[in-house]
Formats: structure tokens, C-alpha cells, sequence
């Protein structure tokens, strides 16, 4: 299981969304400006963080992406990331016949310029992504009942946004030194998250109190218990529903729908 940053222009969002549907589909963890960039957040600072965070960056390119600033500036991170880190980071993937930028040239990409190589160059995408290797032994009924519980999660989203908007205490999503050292403990303990808890994992109230994936399941798990609705965990978490809902997303696609 890998994490990757889908660099791309927003005119390219059809293919990236279903490339991105794909991936998730075979147990990948992406990230993609539209699902990870809430309202009010810094674009530079995110998109940082996400660059920063993840196993490797595929650029999406096209007409629209080789002339776009943000996409040359995401390149720019990855490509430094991959001279400082002496592995490979960046993927190429080919959406039309464009020129590749100089530091591309020596690298094989992915050809996805026709409907008819989708199939393929997703395969071979995959295998440079790496095997999924799932050590998570979940029922088919737990899986259900995460699937069930999400659900009602996402119908009430539009109430939790409205209320987390009006939160007295503000909402900051840094990779503190706190959420670093939980992270790595929680990785410890549950390496089978590790990828997870890499992408996801995230602060709440006052940031000062680090969610990771294990302990995401058992906040839900112990309000259940009590008979209350898994909500209430998120409530208590400061209103940090749609950084919740997207780690049980993540951990849904990992463990297979």
C-alpha cells in the first residue's frame, strides 16, 4: 500500500478523478487538492504538506498542466525529494503528447493519451505503487457495519460543516511535534496503518490532541458501546468531521469494500 499525490490541472479532473477512484479501488491512498483542501486553508501550505507526506508524486501531463505554475512548483518539491531522498518519488503520467520537462526526459511514464492503454499503463502504474499487502483481519459484518455507520456519517455533513465553522476554538491542522511522536507510536503498534495514519492522521482541539487511525476506531468504537451514535466521538474531537471521515474512507478501501 502506497500514498500518492496526484499532481494535476484543474481542467484534467475528470481523468485524475477516475485515476484516483482506481488506485483507491486497489488499496492506494491519494491525495488530490478537491478532497484533501477545505475551505479557508492555506492552498500553498497544504498542498506542502501533501507533497511532504506522501510515497510518491504522479504528474498528471498535459497541454493544460506543463504551462500551469502550481503543477511546475509541485514538480519542483518532488523533484528535490527525489535528489535528497535518492529514490523514486516522481511518476510521470502521460495524458497527451506533450514535450516532457528536461528532468523528465530520462524517465519512463505512464501512457494514458487513449482510452485503449488505460488498462495497461493503470497496471503498470500499479506496479510501480508496489503490492497491497493487507494483515487486517476484519469480518465481512464489521465491514458492513463501518460502511453503515459512514453513511449516516456523510448524511449529516452539511450540519457538522456549520457547526464546525462556528467552533469557538479554531481548527489547525499542523504536523506537530505531538501528532509526530503518535503517529510513530500508533505505527509501532499497528504498522498495517502506518500508511494511513502517514496521510491522515491529524489534531484536534487546540491541536493538542493527536487522532490516529487506531484511535479514530476506538473514540467510534466506545460511543457505540454506550449507545450513542459515533458522531458524539467526533464531536468531542472539536468538530473535525471531514478529516475523520476521510481517514474511515481510507481505512474502507484498505481493508476492501
Amino acid at each position: 500500500m502506497a500514498s500518492v499525490f496526484l499532481s494535476h490541472n484543474s481542467n484534467d479532473k475528470p481523468f485524475v478523478r477516475r485515476l484516483a477512484s482506481d488506485l483507491q479501488e486497489h488499496g492506494h491512498v491519494v491525495w488530490i487538492d478537491e478532497a484533501e483542501i477545505n475551505i479557508g486553508d492555506s492552498l500553498i501550505g497544504k498542498i506542502r504538506e501533501g507533497l511532504d507526506k506522501v510515497d510518491y508524486v504522479a504528474v498528471v501531463l498535459s497541454n493544460n498542466s506543463i504551462s500551469s505554475q502550481w503543477v511546475q512548483r509541485e514538480l519542483d518539491i518532488s523533484s528535490n525529494r527525489e535528489i535528497a531522498e535518492k529514490r523514486v518519488i516522481l511518476l510521470p503520467l502521460l495524458l497527451e503528447r506533450v514535450d516532457l520537462p528536461g528532468f523528465l526526459l530520462g524517465k519512463r511514464y505512464g501512457d494514458f493519451t487513449s482510452e485503449d492503454l488505460y488498462t495497461r499503463s493503470l497496471q503498470d502504474l500499479l506496479k510501480s505503487l508496489g503490492p497491497v499487502e493487507k494483515h487486517i483481519d476484519v469480518s465481512a459484518q464489521e465491514k458492513d457495519a463501518l460502511l453503515t455507520e459512514l453513511q449516516k456519517m456523510k448524511d449529516h455533513v452539511d450540519a457538522l460543516t456549520r457547526l464546525q465553522n462556528h467552533q469557538s476554538t479554531p481548527f489547525k491542522d499542523n504536523w506537530t511535534q505531538g501528532l509526530q511522536a503518535a503517529v510513530a507510536r500508533s505505527n509501532e503498534r499497528f504498522p498495517q496503518y502506518q500508511v494511513i495514519n502517514d496521510s491522515y492522521a491529524f489534531n484536534a482541539i487546540d491541536n493538542e490532541s493527536p487522532v490516529t487511525l487506531d484511535y479514530l476506531l476506538w473514540a467510534i468504537g466506545k460511543t457505540m458501546r454506550k449507545g450513542a451514535h459515533p458522531l458524539e466521538s467526533l464531536m468531542e474531537m472539536g468538530g473535525t468531521y471531514s478529516k475523520a471521515q476521510k481517514m474511515l474512507e481510507a481505512y474502507i478501501a484498505y481493508i476492501g469494500k
